[in-house]
């Protein structure tokens, strides 16, 4: 996830604060389930969004692009006011880099000449470093590489031979952010805490010891969003799919919690695996209804929820 602000005035990010009419943030070229999270500003909607990585750039990129991130948003009547930061560890993308990552950043046909500030679901990182705009040199001496230590990390609660830990639950999850963060916040609002691999320090463990480490919970979530396609050997069409990373890590919560204690939550259509009997799926809905399904599991597992 990451937000994309564009500005008419070449001088626009020569210094902070910005202002934007309201009517045009969080609502043009934004998909519409992220747009109905982030353009009323609800308080935590402000602090999602001062936590995505920023594109500042100007209409039809008649200057360089810059790397950022916005802090300080100001709800004004008519408009929005915020303060921002490049990360001097990114390089400045050079003119024509937007337009070459249209297909990958899901810009609209004409959004490089409207003045707006819309929000993408796509991991622009590992975009940026697959086109070859940054290194990962680059990128873990940011404020988003992996050499940072994030600002918490939660305890890890010991549970003897049997008994198990209900006050966290493990979310595992994919690329879809927005099934990540309506997940974290359903989990939060009972009084739990979410545990997610990605935002804990690594202090030097492998991504399985730090699965490891953090997963003595009482209850796992495992989110199956359609992040990838996949398909047998020589057929010309595909399904979605989840991320690999996804599917390991759910055979991993079954083998250490049991079946009883894991829940998949799909959403959309995606591929689930058809080898494990017995897997709880639960319907990522509009309506919501999964959340009434997801307590009657946690319940079932010993949660007080």
């Amino acid at each position: 996830m990451f937000n994309l602000i564009i500005s008419y005035d070449p001088e626009s990010w020569d210094s902070s604060p910005h202002e934007l009419d309201r009517s045009r943030v969080a609502i043009e070229y934004t998909a519409d389930e992220i747009s109905e999270r982030y353009k009323f500003f609800s308080e935590s909607a402000i602090e999602e969004l001062k936590s995505f990585p920023t594109l500042f750039v100007t209409e039809n990129e008649s200057v360089e692009s810059k790397i950022g991130y916005v802090k300080n948003i100001r709800l004004r009547q008519n408009s929005v006011v915020f303060d921002f930061e490049f990360d001097h560890a990114l390089p400045s993308l050079p003119v024509g880099a937007i337009e070459a990552l249209r297909v990958d950043i899901d810009l609209g046909s004409w959004e490089l000449s409207r003045t707006h500030w819309a929000i993408k679901d796509e991991p622009l990182f590992e975009i940026l470093l697959r086109k070859g705009y940054v290194t990962q040199q680059q990128l873990n001496a940011s404020k988003w590489g992996s050499n940072q230590e994030p600002s918490f990390d939660p305890p890890v609660i010991p549970t003897p031979p049997g008994v198990f830990n209900t006050s966290q639950v493990f979310i595992v999850h994919g690329h879809d952010d927005i099934a990540k963060l309506e997940m974290s916040a359903f989990v939060s609002s009972l009084g739990l805490q979410p545990i997610i691999l990605h935002q804990q320090a690594s202090s030097g463990r492998t991504i399985i010891e730090k699965i490891e480490h953090y997963s003595n919970v009482g209850f796992g979530v495992v989110l199956y969003t359609p992040c990838d396609i996949g398909s047998k050997v020589g057929d010309l069409t595909g399904n979605y799919r989840a991320r690999q990373n996804v599917v390991f890590e759910h055979g991993f919560l079954i083998g250490k919690l049991g079946r009883a204690r894991v829940s998949a939550v799909v959403k959309g259509s995606v591929e689930t695996p058809n080898d494990i009997s017995g897997v709880v799926y639960v319907s990522m809905d509009h309506a919501g209804e999964w959340k009434q399904q997801l307590l009657v599991e946690l319940r079932g597992a010993g949660y007080q929820v």
